[in-house]
């Protein structure tokens, strides 16, 4: 055999190779898209239909929701009052927790009981909580409280940043750690419960421009899933939930396609208790998760970090163009 043969043969080869491996990425990246529309038909659809869901009736006749007066607390408030549960709300304000409270002992014929609290507060305000609710047969905990920046922005522009961290841990990272502890005792003694634990789409990459939040939401998904692994066994659900964009106070966003009202998300979100350990709740949301699922999976970190910096630069970019800002300023300052 000529070596211009023996040339040929390895460039055939290697051309083999080279194929049969794009093959298993092409079957293996389908395998992906297909495993990701059964995961949300099922979660959306099919374990509802079929009775996969966690049996609500079966759990404590109380559920306590943190940030229960505006948004997605409110909403989740309402559902599970709808559900028959009798509502603990904690949140900052009195009066609006007394208007929540009114309106849903109105609609849904439940009890409530209103907590009012800042939880930015030192961590005495669990003993009010603990007080509060000591006495009470818990079967739900929603951990929904917590903030985020008031606009994208580096680090070190980040209006009070100092004081903005401190608060911001205490909102979205203790407060979903130090409730945890208050309420499991009574679900593991009891043998059931729920804890709906509120992160975000952005705990599934880094966020530049968000970075203190988003890490703050990784903490969350990662407490959830551990603290699942730790439970299941006796009978308590602990849920990751990750909205994208929902219209809220806290987001300032008008409902569009992909940033729903906070009823419809929690509709959907409800469905998936007892179905996903962690969810993204409403239909285009889970597009959303599995879509940057893959990319996180198959686009290197600092493409996936590009991506993120350069939409919420836009972001950030729209929002100091509609304040007259400059380095986050008042232009005539």
């Amino acid at each position: 055999m000529s070596s211009t043969e023996k040339c040929e043969l390895s460039q055939g080869e290697s051309k083999g190779i080279i194929y049969f491996i794009g093959f298993i990425f092409i079957f293996w990246l389908l395998f992906k898209l297909l495993r990701s529309v059964w995961r949300g038909l099922y979660s959306c659809f099919i374990a509802d239909l079929i009775g996969g869901t966690v049996n609500w009736k079966k759990l404590g006749r109380w559920a306590v929701v943190t940030g229960s007066t505006d948004g997605i607390g409110k909403s989740y408030s309402k559902a599970l009052a709808a559900k028959g549960f009798n509502i603990v709300l904690i949140s900052r304000t009195q009066k609006k927790l007394e208007d929540v409270a009114q309106e849903i002992e109105k609609k849904y014929s439940v009890k409530t009981k209103t907590i009012a609290v800042d939880i930015t507060d030192d961590s005495s305000i669990y003993d009010k909580i603990r007080t509060e609710i000591q006495d009470l047969d818990i079967g739900v905990l929603v951990n929904n409280v917590g903030m985020s920046y008031p606009y994208a922005e580096y680090l070190t522009k980040v209006p009070n940043a100092e004081t903005f961290v401190e608060n911001l841990i205490k909102a979205n990272i203790v407060s979903c750690t130090r409730m945890t502890l208050l309420v499991l005792p009574v679900m593991e003694k009891a043998g059931k419960g729920v804890i709906l634990n509120i992160s975000s789409l952005s705990a599934l990459s880094p966020m530049p421009l968000l970075s203190m939040y988003s890490a703050s939401k990784v903490y969350v998904n990662f407490f959830s899933k551990a603290t699942q692994e730790e439970y299941k066994k006796k009978g308590i659900i602990v849920q990751s939930v990750l909205p994208g964009f929902v219209s809220t106070n806290m987001s300032k966003m008008r409902p569009s396609f992909t940033t729903c009202t906070p009823d419809a998300f929690v509709k959907w979100a409800l469905k998936t208790v007892g179905v996903e350990t962690q969810t993204y709740g409403y239909p285009v949301h889970k597009l959303q998760g599995y879509a940057q699922e893959i990319l996180t999976d198959y686009l290197p970190e600092h493409l996936n970090l590009a991506i993120n910096h350069n939409m919420l630069n836009n972001i950030r970019k729209r929002y100091y163009k509609k304040y007259g800002l400059v380095d986050g300023e008042k232009k005539d300052k």
